[in-house]
This record gives C-alpha cells, sequence and structure tokens, in this order.
C-alpha cells in the first residue's frame, strides 16, 4: 500500500511538472508575440496606406482628389471631398483591390471641396505626415513610384526605384531621352531627395 501510493504520488508530481513545462513557453511567449504581430500589423497598414495613395493618384478619376487615406487592421478610411458620385465610388473600388485590405469605410464627401472642412483637415494631416516621414527611405520610394504613377507620360513605363540615405536609384528602360529626362525631374522634386542615380536608366527600345 506505502509502495503504491508512493507511486501515485511520483505520478501526479511528474504530469504536474510536465504540465507546467509544457505551458510555461507559451505564458512567456505570449507577450512578446502580441508584440510582434501588433509591429507587423502596423508596417502592413502602413504599406497598405501607401499603396492606396499610389494606386488613387494613378487612376485618371481620383488623380486629382485630395484624398486622406487611413489604415488600422486593414480597415482603409478614405476621407476628403469628391467632385462626382462616380469618382468617391471610383475610390472605393481602388481601395478594395489593395491586397491586404479588408474593408472600405467611405468617408468622403461629393461636392465642393472648398466648402468642406473635412478636406481641409484631411490635408493638414497629410503635409505633417510628409514631415514626419520625409527622412525615411521607403517613404521616399512610395512618394517616387506614385509622383511617376501620377505622370500621363511616364506612368507606362517600367522603372524600377529604390532609396538608400536619400540617394534615388532609378533602374529600367526608358524609349527617349525626354522620357529619362522627366523621370529624373519628377524624382528630384520629392522632398527629401538628395540624389538621383540614373546609371541603371537605360534609353532605347
Amino acid at each position: 500500500m506505502i509502495i503504491q501510493s508512493k507511486k501515485r504520488s511520483f505520478l501526479k508530481t511528474t504530469t504536474l511538472t510536465l504540465g507546467l513545462a509544457v505551458l510555461a513557453p507559451a505564458l512567456f511567449a505570449t507577450p512578446a508575440s502580441a508584440a510582434e504581430r501588433s509591429a507587423t500589423q502596423r508596417v502592413d497598414d502602413a504599406a497598405i496606406t501607401a499603396q492606396v495613395k499610389t494606386r488613387l493618384l494613378a487612376d485618371e478619376t481620383t488623380r486629382g482628389i485630395n484624398i486622406n487615406v487611413d489604415t488600422e487592421a486593414g480597415v482603409v478610411t478614405l476621407r476628403g471631398t469628391a467632385p462626382t458620385v462616380a469618382a468617391k465610388a471610383r475610390a472605393e473600388e481602388i481601395a478594395k483591390a489593395v491586397d491586404g485590405v479588408q474593408v472600405v469605410a467611405n468617408s468622403l464627401i461629393v461636392g465642393d471641396s472648398s466648402l468642406n472642412p473635412q478636406t481641409a483637415t484631411a490635408k493638414t494631416k497629410e503635409v505633417a505626415e510628409e514631415g514626419e516621414h520625409m527622412a525615411g527611405d521607403a517613404w521616399i520610394t512610395t512618394k517616387v513610384k506614385s509622383q511617376l504613377l501620377a505622370d500621363s507620360d511616364v506612368k507606362g513605363l517600367d522603372i524600377n526605384v529604390s532609396t538608400k540615405d536619400g540617394v534615388v536609384t532609378l533602374a529600367g528602360r526608358v524609349p527617349t531621352t525626354a522620357m529619362r529626362d522627366k523621370a529624373i525631374s519628377l524624382t528630384q522634386g520629392v522632398k527629401g531627395v538628395k540624389k538621383v542615380n540614373t546609371q541603371a536608366l537605360k534609353v532605347g527600345s
């Protein structure tokens, strides 16, 4: 009887020890995993916002509209003023097509932008965001790509953009010297660009 009692006690102790060994990593890993997920989500949201803005600038219908884009956990909110119902709908359609977007909250107001205080707020916020992120290479790359896509002369060209320490490298091939010069000019006009490297941007078919 004493031997059986000791055996049961040993089994219980062993089971408890194993249970704690399995549970402990999970308990200690949870906060770190949550923090990592949060950081990853912020990066994903920033990438989604950049993609939406780029596509809005590249589209003929929404190109000239001042639209503020915010993303949180994959939910994109559009604010500002659209000149027509069709333009508002098009902006929402463009945002929904971006990878990672879960929902689009279309808060665009149809009407005259000068009469909509929301547009002024959106513009102020966008300027503040530009000032906050201007020094970042990723922001510069996104902004240059947006400018190239928004320009009717060069938007269809295959130009790769990369940035390191404010130096933007343009790579690819353009049909004419004029197109090359236009791409350089658009890039130089972006805030934060220190220099444009075009050694890898070739002219010709």
